[in-house]
């Protein structure tokens, strides 16, 4: 089986994707414009579920998420995987802050253009300003957006110094912020490979263990400033990865 788990997975991910992108734009057709998000939304979670347990993964979440947003909301977490995206979908719904090259990928690229993926381009100065007012403007709304402040993926629990950006993006706004750490099984984070090469690793194992800790609601204190704010997700995030690590290795 060990041969061909990896082939066998990459290819039932690349025919369920293009499936289930065919079974939403069909549906979408068919109900109210003012509907089609929350339809969209029931088939994303369709979809990462099945991507989840189609690549073997155990996800444990402790506790379970918090009840769907009522308005503006952040979810922010430490980042070691694509795999985060598909897990925090999952269980938030939403947006997410991604690459500027995802949106090129065949398959995954347009999965990703139509759930509405925020993009950043790391060569392009103006990029991250853009993101930002995307960003202020989706939580405007009263969107849920996914980021991870550590800007790219890292091995290993310390979580790295969180960029303030995301989070000016809600100044003087009414968001609330979900924190959340993330710890998997020693050595499968996505670091100093190919997409394609980290993608070979996840499907050839038989399963994966992640851990979920979310943590409490928090909101913008009075007055705290940004640097503040950032500093005190980043703590927060890091003591939540302490114990999602406590709760993988129990």
């Amino acid at each position: 089986m060990l041969p061909v788990r990896a082939p066998l997975r990459a290819s039932g991910l690349a025919i369920y994707t293009l499936a289930r992108l065919a079974t939403v734009t069909a549906h979408e057709r068919l109900v109210a414009e003012q509907d089609r998000p929350v339809v969209f939304d029931k088939h994303m979670r369709a979809w990462c579920r099945r991507l989840l347990k189609m690549f073997g993964m155990q996800v444990i979440v402790d506790p379970a998420a918090p009840p769907a947003a009522t308005g503006a909301r952040l979810v922010v977490a430490n980042h070691r995987s694509p795999a985060d995206i598909i897990v925090l979908l999952t269980l938030f719904g939403g947006q997410f802050l991604g690459q500027a090259a995802i949106a090129r990928w065949p398959i995954l690229g347009t999965a990703a253009r139509k759930a509405g993926t925020v993009w950043v381009e790391r060569s392009r100065g103006t990029s991250g300003a853009s993101a930002i007012r995307v960003i202020r403007r989706r939580l405007e709304q009263g969107a849920t957006l996914l980021v991870f402040p550590e800007g790219t993926t890292f091995a290993g629990d310390e979580v790295r110094e969180f960029r303030q950006g995301a989070f000016s993006a809600m100044r003087g706004l009414d968001v609330e912020v979900i924190p959340v750490g993330l710890a998997y099984d020693a050595g499968v984070e996505w670091v100093d490979e190919s997409f394609l090469a980290h993608l070979q690793k996840m499907a050839s194992r038989k399963s994966t263990k992640l851990v979920v800790k979310v943590g409490s609601p928090i909101r913008v204190k009075a007055g705290e400033s940004r640097a503040d704010l950032t500093t005190r997700l980043h703590d927060v995030v890091q003591g939540l990865v302490h114990e999602a690590r406590a709760i993988h290795e129990a």
